[in-house]
């Protein structure tokens, strides 16, 4: 889901072509980033190439990443 285009910012509006180093940029407030997050969505604005609009709801990346991350504590 896309959110707020107009205040949005998308890797490739950055660079100047695909090789260039990405520039980030990110105006959505943290408070709406952590409500999506804490409801089960990815954030595109994490990603090296980033899309700070993008929001996913991804159930079952999350619970992969606490199975791993709770395997790795035990050892």
């Amino acid at each position: 889901m896309d959110i707020n285009v107009a205040c949005s910012d998308y890797w490739h509006d950055t660079v100047t072509d695909e090789t260039a180093k990405v520039v980030y940029r990110n105006r959505i407030p943290a408070e709406i980033i952590e409500v999506f997050e804490k409801n089960g969505f990815i954030w595109g604005g994490w990603w090296y190439h980033f899309d700070t609009m993008h929001f996913e709801y991804r159930p079952e990346l999350l619970e992969y990443t606490r199975l791993v991350a709770s395997a790795c504590q035990k050892h």
